[in-house]
């Protein structure tokens, strides 16, 4: 891989755009934030690599997963569907550190504002975090819940869904 894309995936990486690499024997498997939501496959070994955005592969996402496991931001995966469910391994895995799993969320949730035409991603996603700062504790995340919500309301003015997701929010603020 060049040298400018290794730095690219470097700075990909320090930004928090991979949200989670899973490690299954010899091979990574990522979620990588670009300008797209993309996936990984990287052999350790033989430095073959796959990704799902234009270029294919060599690519910053590959090289930001490097990264991330270079920097020890993985999970070992044991289980043989690993390569087949890598995101269900790294949510199974996410839910032991409720913690991460809110900032991974939250990181999802942001980009999912910006790419998401329906609404529905966004609103899975919101419902996760809520059941996240339930879980955590964590009031401090209510700020940015607060601002997708607003957000949210804005694109999708005519959602009653919009109306259901302030009302779970609010349900959530008082009980912290």
């Amino acid at each position: 891989m060049e040298e400018k894309t290794l730095k690219k995936g470097e700075r990909y990486y320090k930004a928090g755009k991979v949200l989670w690499v899973v490690k299954q024997g010899d091979t990574l498997l990522s979620k990588v934030l670009g300008t797209y939501l993309y996936y990984v496959e990287l052999n350790l070994s033989t430095g073959e690599n796959r990704c799902t955005c234009p270029l294919g592969g060599d690519c910053k996402h590959v090289a930001a997963t490097l990264k991330a496991y270079e920097n020890g931001f993985y999970f070992e995966a044991l289980e043989k569907h690993a390569e087949l469910y890598p995101e269900a391994v790294a949510m199974e895995m996410l839910a032991s550190v409720p913690e991460l799993a809110l900032d991974v969320t939250l990181k999802e949730l942001r980009f999912a504002m910006s790419t998401d035409e329906s609404g529905s991603e966004v609103a899975r996603l919101f419902r996760r975090a809520l059941k996240l700062v339930g879980i955590t504790k964590r009031a401090e995340a209510l700020h940015v819940l607060e601002e997708v919500l607003d957000e949210y309301r804005h694109i999708f003015s005519d959602y009653e869904l919009s109306l259901k997701l302030e009302d779970e929010l609010r349900e959530l603020e008082a009980g912290l």
